[in-house]
């Protein structure tokens, strides 16, 4: 059975990447053997990865050396995010390379865009996992284009219901609720101030953490919007923090692709998204709104929070929209990159 080594930041639950990591390997592990190497982050899928087989090694105790040493003794490695890039250009082994976004600010400098276009010329294949990623690394780093693949995310669908939500009059809230990191690319923003626009009948749920975690809650604050936002923290269930929402928002100013949208949807939630590229081919278009729209956002609210028919209706259409995005198709497609890179070896 072939070597396949991951090489990428951390495996944080909240992460897209991360949990795509684990839902290929978790659908491809009786075809290959995995190991994942993680540069400057935490493992927090121990259990999952640990019942299939899949070692978890830390740069900081392998050393530069030590990780080169594990890339090279495997047949095929895989390479994501800043600096994985960077490591694994020093490996002998087959390389290939997944863009999640559509936008990096590290190539917004000159230098570090034609250090890439040198970069990326090592690499045999690179997946995008939409075509705006496609597009934009295409005209960013201008690598032989017949080495680049659109391969969209996937969703391991059984871990949520697939099932039509009913919207409950009698409840005295309607949760809406957004998972994400709070970091620079998500408009966290955009959602307190959301809650300005919505009476107490309404409240904002935050599955995440990060730096700007003290940023937004004085932004509450300042909006006196406090007391209607919940910030949870690392949330380790997300299918049974998405059961006990009603609705769902994606606001980001970017996005590669969107699998917690995916996701919210495959658990029944009627579902918004900022129409920016990742989010705009997952989302319905009636989910869209632009980005920092805060005014549109709640009009489309409390159309569907006021009209049990509409509420209904937009469920079961992201449920159905949902099952275009599962993990089957995407690892699938996956093994056949794989293969060709290995068998031409």
């Amino acid at each position: 059975m072939k070597k396949i080594v991951h090489i990428t930041n951390d495996l944080q639950r909240l992460g897209g990447v991360q949990r795509l990591l684990v839902d290929l390997m978790t659908f491809q592990h009786n075809e290959f053997k995995f190991e994942v190497i993680l540069t400057r982050g935490e493992n927090e899928y121990k259990d999952e990865l640990k019942a299939l087989g899949v070692e978890v090694y830390h740069k900081r105790d392998l050393g530069f050396f030590g990780v080169i040493k594990r890339l090279n003794a495997a047949d095929l490695v895989h390479t994501h995010l800043f600096p994985s890039i960077y490591i694994a250009y020093f490996t002998s082994t087959p390389t290939i390379v997944t863009e999640h976004n559509p936008h990096y600010r590290r190539r917004d400098i000159p230098l570090v865009k034609t250090l890439e276009r040198f970069l990326y010329k090592k690499f045999k294949k690179v997946i995008c996992i939409s075509d705006g990623v496609k597009n934009t690394f295409l005209s960013n780093i201008k690598v032989d284009v017949s080495k680049a693949y659109i391969i969209h995310n996937g969703v391991n669908l059984e871990r949520f219901p697939q099932n039509k939500k009913m919207l409950n009059m009698t409840k005295k809230v309607i949760n809406i609720g957004m998972v994400g990191r709070f970091a620079p690319q998500k408009d966290i923003k955009t959602l307190i101030k959301l809650m300005t626009l919505l009476d107490d009948d309404f409240a904002l749920h935050l599955a995440g953490d990060g730096d700007l975690r003290q940023e937004y809650e004085a932004y509450c604050k300042s909006l006196n919007v406090d007391n209607k936002v919940i910030f949870h923290g690392q949330v380790n269930d997300i299918p049974l923090f998405l059961d006990s929402l009603d609705i769902y928002v994606q606001s980001s100013h970017w996005e590669g692709f969107g699998i917690a949208v995916v996701e919210a949807m495959a658990a029944g939630l009627p579902t918004f998204a900022t129409n920016v590229k990742g989010l705009n081919n997952v989302a319905l278009t009636g989910g869209l709104f632009e980005v920092g729209d805060a005014i549109t956002l709640a009009k489309k609210i409390k159309k569907i929070a006021n009209n049990v028919t509409e509420y209904n209706n937009f469920s079961e259409a992201v449920v159905l929209k949902a099952k275009h995005f599962s993990i089957t198709n995407t690892a699938l497609e996956h093994s056949v990159i794989y293969n060709e890179v290995l068998n031409n070896v």
